[in-house]
């Protein structure tokens, strides 16, 4: 497991746990963070530097390995307990670690909230969803197909070296369409692209490895305090998630801003809720 330190060793610690799945970390999050924070980056199983590459093997590369991963990292660490930040399938992750993991929590912030529910999914891969709102680019990615058959076809052809790179451009190419309210010319690596779109349908065609409704059960018995930040215009993690998890932890302090996914458009209301904490 790779993984970066930046900060004094005296400081309050935080981990940093990045989107996708396989996203990898990035470095620009720490402008979120002042000189009171230890900031601790990694890259979750798969990405990045850590081994093996998930272009290499997917095998034992569920949410719940990467769990045990990250309370390996802070017992490695010598760390007792800590703060977690965590965005879009960073939030899922922070809340199944918490679900485990409670007592080693001693704050939370999470930004475009994913609770790996059924409907998310049909929001994102059906015809249903916000499909609705981009037929064009729907049309192109979907080639006809939906839900399961969806994934199934682009799993295939993810997992073919010959036919990998074309199906993850299109894959990326839909969530990009998604993620931000004004769109910006791409320049994501096409091996970044190959590794997201890999990892996320052998996630998704998974349902996460997490039950209906098991995230917000455990996040009912959270005692610590939780800021939630997120976009109203979020199309791929909508509003509705953020509130429901709001509404299972009463003392948790949302706030929605008028954006969408992407991190850099809610940095003010996320740099808040660093220095609430």
């Amino acid at each position: 497991m790779y993984y970066q330190e930046h900060g004094l060793p005296s400081a309050k610690p935080v981990v940093v746990l990045h989107g996708g799945p396989g996203g990898g970390l990035q470095r620009s999050v720490l402008d979120l963070f002042g000189p009171k924070w230890r900031v601790i980056l990694y890259d979750q199983r798969g990405r990045g530097r850590s081994t093996p590459s998930a272009t290499e093997s997917l095998a034992h590369n569920t949410t719940w390995d990467l769990v045990a991963d990250l309370e390996r990292l802070r017992t490695h660490l010598g760390l007792d307990s800590w703060t977690i930040f965590g965005g879009s399938w960073g939030a899922t992750l922070a809340l199944a670690y918490a679900s485990k993991h409670a007592g080693r929590v001693d704050a939370m912030v999470l930004r475009g909230v994913f609770l790996a529910e059924p409907w998310e999914d049909r929001w994102v891969y059906s015809k249903e969803g916000a499909a609705r709102l981009f037929p064009e680019a729907w049309r192109t990615f979907s080639r006809g197909l939906t839900g399961r058959r969806l994934r199934a076809t682009y799993g295939r052809l993810l997992r073919n070296r010959r036919t990998r790179k074309a199906a993850a451009a299109a894959w990326w190419k839909w969530e990009e369409t998604l993620s931000f309210v004004k769109s910006k010319p791409d320049r994501t690596p096409i091996l970044n692209q190959e590794t997201i779109a890999l990892l996320e349908n052998h996630y998704f065609s998974h349902h996460c490895w997490i039950r209906p409704g098991q995230l917000l059960r455990a996040a009912r018995r959270f005692r610590f305090p939780v800021h939630i930040v997120q976009g109203r215009y979020d199309l791929m993690c909508p509003v509705a998630s953020a509130i429901a998890l709001a509404e299972a932890i009463p003392h948790a302090k949302l706030t929605i801003t008028e954006v969408g996914h992407a991190t850099i458009e809610s940095a003010a209301e996320l740099k808040a809720a660093v220095a609430a904490i």
